[in-house]
């Protein structure tokens, strides 16, 4: 069922036959209540809130009603800080599309004796990067998606170094692909360059991608123009015309520091979640503290606070979770993104919704045909 399925079935469910009671109802207005309604269906699915009291994956539907978004996602970990003369928190940054978490594993670094470790602090480095946002990639007065995103050393003299930084296979257009554009163009990061969606360390662009080029894949990269032509990253029509040239930046934003052991043993293995309030009163018992086969850790805003002994490092972490879903909007083709199987659900939920909120008395007869579903 696309979206535009959806909003006709939102509009049957809810008018009285030739009545035209909800004839008033703006297409936003149902895009809104729509995703009011895909995220109370996702919270139902994922805890226990629901009719059969499963939360996910203890189920073969609570499997299937939320498969299309389990993600995973690894990342390096970055030191944080040292408690004491024993401990330490190495931290790993959540993603920007993260919601539930499902599960866990830590990549911890030890010395083949595990004996107390000697590591060196790397800190990160000032970075170069490009900062695209996603409306500059609609060409065509709002009829198109770019073809390519080229990285130039010199866009007025072609001859000299480029890089094709993502080139629309696909064949996307304007407006029901774009979010499958910009999913394309993150899953694009490879050898040379590395993309990043709002945010990275400190760097924070809402509705932007955040592209670093590797200086030492592209040597020619330059961001003074003080000292010659500054590298752009260009949208490029299939016409060959280069549109909205966009120039390297620089930024010595802290990004956080690295420890590191020389020839390290890795280890991976689940980690433990602790609450805020007891994780002291288990780093010193002796039965219960962190270890590198099993790492305790909180979470704390975007951030999961891995705690260390004096034998091991967090190098990297690996988590499964559930992301956020694509917004719906009818205005620019975003259909939902869930399984099939879940849209008349979430219809029913959002027919319910409207009828509860113009105080129509069909609302409680059509609640209990809700609940029938699974």
């Amino acid at each position: 069922m696309n979206v535009n399925e959806m909003h006709l079935a939102i509009q049957q469910g809810v008018d009285k036959i030739n009545s035209l009671q909800a004839d008033m109802l703006l297409p936003q207005e149902i895009d809104i209540e729509l995703n009011k309604s895909q995220m109370r269906f996702i919270n139902t699915k994922y805890g226990r809130n629901n009719k059969y009291r499963k939360g996910f994956e203890e189920s073969q539907k609570r499997i299937d009603d939320l498969r299309s978004l389990v993600r995973e996602y690894e990342a390096p970990a970055n030191y944080k800080e040292q408690l004491g003369n024993k401990f330490d928190i190495d931290t790993f940054t959540l993603p920007y599309d993260y919601l539930y978490l499902v599960s866990t594993l830590a990549r911890t670094h030890i010395n083949e004796t595990c004996k107390p470790i000697q590591y060196t602090l790397k800190e990160a480095e000032p970075i170069q990067f490009f900062i695209v946002n996603l409306s500059q990639l609609v060409l065509n007065n709002n009829s198109s998606i770019a073809d390519y995103l080229i990285m130039y050393e010199d866009a007025a003299d072609l001859t000299k170094g480029q890089a094709v930084l993502w080139q629309n296979d696909n064949n996307y257009v304007y407006p029901q692909d774009i979010n499958a554009a910009r999913e394309d163009i993150i899953q694009s990061s490879g050898v040379g360059f590395q993309i990043y969606w709002e945010q990275y360390g400190d760097l924070n662009y809402p509705g932007s991608f955040i592209v670093l080029p590797n200086p030492d894949v592209h040597p020619w990269l330059n961001w003074d123009g003080s000292v010659g032509t500054v590298t752009s990253l260009s949208h490029v029509s299939s016409l060959g015309a280069q549109l909205q040239n966009v120039g390297l930046q620089y930024s010595q934003a802290f990004l956080g520091a690295k420890r590191i052991l020389d020839d390290p043993t890795e280890v991976s293995s689940s980690s433990t979640f602790i609450q805020h309030d007891d994780i002291f009163t288990l780093l010193t018992d002796p039965f219960n503290t962190t270890k590198y086969t099993d790492p305790l850790y909180t979470i704390r805003g975007n951030a999961m606070d891995f705690y260390t002994n004096d034998i091991f490092i967090i190098d990297a972490v690996k988590i499964t979770y559930i992301r956020k879903p694509a917004k719906i909007s009818l205005s620019l083709g975003i259909s939902c993104e869930l399984p099939e199987h879940c849209h008349q659900e979430i219809v029913d939920m959002t027919v319910s919704s409207i009828l509860e909120g113009i105080s129509d008395p069909r609302y409680q007869t059509h609640q209990i045909e809700v609940n029938k579903n699974e």
